[in-house]
């Protein structure tokens, strides 16, 4: 891994490079880890903000 040092008050966004794993992984039914993607997020939110209800009031 290369780390970058920016010096402070300097905010700077580093490319996307998707070649790069820097990244959670989840592990399959056949141990094989599997990077976890952007898409795989965006369902799980979208299934989440289905599923959620408002909480009732006591």
């Amino acid at each position: 891994m290369h780390l970058q040092t920016v010096p402070s008050g300097n905010k700077t966004t580093l490319p996307h490079r998707p070649d790069i794993f820097n990244g959670g992984a989840i592990i399959d039914e056949n141990g094989k880890e599997v990077p976890i993607t952007e898409e795989m997020l965006q369902k799980a939110f979208k299934r989440l903000e289905k599923a959620w209800v408002l909480p009732r009031k006591k």
